[in-house]
């Protein structure tokens, strides 16, 4: 997802949301929607640093490249051996919670 396409969501939803668009507050729509959505996409990854829980399904980043971390995967060290940038669990990344 691109910062354009966040950008044309929050205009979508500004002009057709229960009617309380106001044209002198586009600005603010579309930086409130943007913001709310790069929270939602940024607040979910991990820092290497923090270890994931033994049994969940995660998805992780070596250099931009991704793995993922089955639930049956017990050695947590894996992290490290791999110089894992970030992770995060699979079922955060799902759009339906």
């Amino acid at each position: 997802m691109k910062i354009e396409d966040i950008k044309n969501a929050a205009l979508e939803c500004a002009l057709f949301d229960d009617g309380y668009y106001n044209p002198d507050l586009l600005p603010a729509y579309i930086d409130g929607f943007t913001r709310g959505a790069i929270w939602r996409i940024d607040s979910v990854w991990n820092e290497a640093n923090n270890k994931p829980e033994a049994g969940r399904l995660s998805l992780a980043f070596c250099e931009s490249i991704p793995i993922i971390r089955g639930p049956h995967h017990i050695d947590l060290n894996t992290l490290k051996d791999f110089r894992i940038d970030k992770w995060a669990y699979i079922e955060d990344l799902l759009t339906n919670k």
